[in-house]
């Protein structure tokens, strides 16, 4: 066994469970990964079964940890998880059903009478964003709606990161960025909202302990550790929400950068130094975060529910072609795809115009619309409409303007849609060669539970070779002009126009 000081993180995420041993100087020196195991019970639903999860969980810790065994002793862990999901489980910890995915559809009725019982601006002006159907009140109130007797049964409610390190240790704690995604916390208080509770008769001891980033939940326990080869006593750290951690490594440490987090789902988070209770935000379904070290940090986000999604879900719709044949057919197409749309609504709107309804769609199509322009203008959809909403969210008052973007991860990849994007935005992309900014924030926030790590500050001082270089993206100015005549004309007017079209869709659907 190797003697080196070494940290390890998982990254519990959409489309992958990852885990990954670093060094202190940053540097991945083993990795596991395994998909994310989940399940379609209809249209529209998606939920994991909690064993078959905890399972590819303990698949991945334990191939991470057979191959750290030679390199080093792990001293450090943390996870970082996806935000809305959570279990439900009992006072012996036993998960007591299905966890519900977070883009679940089956939880828009409850969300709908959340609104409806408390009004929407007193949920926002508790917890600093709207109430979602997607976040925890909203599922919790359908299992107490659907299984009265097993929610009667239900000790905690655990978000993903919580559950991990439950498992690891029998302690139920949560963090500030993950607990920001319940709609049950109060972000000025930073404490639950026992009113807001108590109005829906909930039991504000549902929810774990909460403590800040990087302090610890507690240590692996003797079953944890034969499970997944971490090391007995272990201490484990409290992670946080993947896009908002992920700020951690990407450097976002002051007002005014924005994070383009690219994943299965896309993220932009910018740092703001108080919460923000402007009805514009509320109405347009844009959150906010608290990330806590020690002292409360407000992030603002919104985002694609389906980025790096859409673009899988184009290829498999393709016939499974491989992404190299189809960015070098996008790439031979001008901008604009001979004037093909892609509106990326494949799980509902997005913000500005949140609407459960909305759906996806392709304009103008013609006969000539080939498969290259098809695939371009799927990434320029997905473009064009991260710049609607940051343009909505910086005419807010007291948002801080923008004034670097900073893109990370798997998204980065494609250097044909950095360039789009670039040209979209109208400014300089800095693109970081981080490609797993959650593993690798989830680490240093394991080294802080650890003791190896003072602050994040020196944590970033030391992995600095670790988390990587910076290249610049420059916008094309031909595209710019291009684009910028697409979104006036398209994309800032058709999300509005289309609500009635969605919502009588919608009726239609239910009625099949």
């Amino acid at each position: 066994m190797g003697s080196a000081p070494l940290l390890a993180s998982l990254d519990l995420g959409t489309g992958r469970i990852r885990a990954v041993a670093v060094d202190l100087k940053g540097r991945i020196l083993a990795e596991a990964a395994e998909p994310t195991p989940t399940h379609v019970p209809q249209a529209g639903y998606a939920e994991y079964h909690p064993q078959e999860l905890w399972k590819t969980v303990a698949k991945v810790l334990s191939r991470l940890t057979q191959a750290a065994k030679s390199l080093g002793t792990i001293q450090g862990f943390a996870t970082g998880s996806m935000g809305e999901a959570g279990v439900l489980i009992d006072a012996h910890g036993k998960e007591l059903g299905p966890i519900i995915a977070w883009y679940c559809g089956r939880t828009v009725p409850d969300g709908q009478a959340l609104r409806a019982k408390l009004g929407d601006d007193y949920v926002f002006n508790t917890s600093g964003v709207t109430s979602t159907p997607s976040f925890g009140l909203s599922k919790i109130l359908w299992w107490r709606r659907n299984h009265p007797k097993v929610f009667g049964r239900a000790r905690y409610w655990l978000n993903m990161a919580d559950w991990t390190a439950f498992r690891l240790t029998g302690e139920a704690r949560t963090d500030f960025t993950l607990a920001s995604r319940t709609n049950a916390l109060d972000v000025v208080r930073l404490d639950w909202a026992g009113e807001l509770l108590d109005k829906l008769d909930i039991d504000r001891r549902l929810f774990a302990p909460l403590i800040a980033n990087g302090a610890v939940v507690g240590r692996v326990h003797e079953t944890g550790a034969a499970e997944t080869g971490l090391p007995e006593g272990l201490p484990v750290s409290a992670g946080g929400h993947d896009h908002i951690v992920s700020t951690i490594a990407a450097g976002i440490d002051q007002p005014g950068i924005l994070l383009d987090s690219m994943g299965t789902a896309e993220a932009l988070v910018l740092a703001n130094e108080r919460p923000i209770f402007d009805d514009r935000l509320r109405a347009g379904g844009y959150q906010q975060s608290v990330l806590n070290l020690g002292v409360p940090h407000y992030e603002l986000m919104c985002g694609l529910t389906t980025s790096g999604g859409a673009i899988e879900w184009f290829r498999k719709q393709a016939g499974g072609i491989g992404y190299d044949t189809l960015i070098a057919e996008a790439q031979a197409v001008p901008p604009g795809s001979y004037g093909t749309c892609f509106l990326p609504q494949l799980r509902g709107g997005d913000q500005p115009y949140p609407n459960p309804n909305a759906r996806g769609a392709f304009i103008g199509i013609t006969g000539d619309s080939m498969r290259g322009a098809l695939f371009r203008s799927v990434l320029e959809g997905l473009c064009l409409q991260t710049r609607l909403e940051l343009d909505h969210l910086s005419a807010i008052p007291g948002v801080n303007p923008v004034t670097r973007v900073r893109a990370i991860g798997g998204g980065t990849r494609n250097d044909l849609m950095m360039k789009i994007k670039a040209s979209v935005y109208g400014r300089p992309l800095e693109v970081t060669a981080l490609s797993e900014a959650t593993c690798l924030s989830a680490a240093i926030l394991g080294g802080l539970g650890a003791g190896v790590f003072s602050s994040v500050q020196e944590a970033s001082a030391q992995m600095a070779e670790g988390l990587g270089e910076v290249r610049i993206v420059e916008p094309e100015p031909f595209w710019m002009e291009r684009y910028e005549e697409l979104y006036r004309a398209v994309y800032a007017l058709l999300p509005p126009a289309l609500g009635p079209a969605y919502d009588a869709l919608a009726a239609i659907r239910d009625r099949a």
